[in-house]
């Protein structure tokens, strides 16, 4: 049966272990799809040199959605390198090369609203995430991730990874 997963992924050892979730869960099922997804911050073009605003705008030019951002080539960089190991993470599961895909996004806003609209823009089924590591009192007064997708999700089955 083809259920489509999004999850949602930050390079944080909570995400490795959403990842690692998801690969238990859904190994099994050869119709699965898999989107590992990241939010980059979105950051002023003033804060970058003229070749890494080339190389963005030629980025660009495939992803109409990120018109207008920009972000860092590191960023980047560091979550490509994430995507990898998470690829590999689910390949080591079982889940077949072909099931799995990644795509990024980019935010100024919040990152839980990110995650909410690729998830509604994708039509996914399940969206998987971790649990960042915030202490109760700072989630009290200002939210978190985790806490926000799970109150405003819509049309899919959310999962936590402790």
């Amino acid at each position: 049966m083809l259920h489509s997963v999004l999850i949602a992924v930050d390079g944080s050892r909570n995400s490795r272990r959403a990842v690692e979730y998801a690969g238990r869960v859904f190994a099994p099922n050869p119709e699965a799809r898999l989107v590992l997804f990241q939010i980059l911050p979105a950051i002023s073009r003033m804060n970058l040199d003229k070749e890494e605003i080339k190389t963005i705008d030629s980025r660009k030019a495939e992803r109409p959605d990120l018109a207008g951002l920009y972000w860092r080539a590191e960023d980047e960089e560091e979550m490509n390198k994430f995507f990898g190991e998470a690829k590999d993470l689910l390949v080591k599961a079982g889940v077949q090369p072909n099931q799995i895909k990644s795509k990024f996004g980019v935010k100024k806003a919040e990152i839980a609203d990110g995650i909410l609209e690729e998830a509604e823009l994708g039509n996914y089924d399940t969206l998987i995430l971790g649990r960042r590591g915030v202490s109760r009192v700072r989630e009290v007064f200002s939210g978190s991730v985790s806490t926000k997708v799970v109150r405003e999700a819509r049309g899919c089955a959310v999962v936590v990874v402790e």
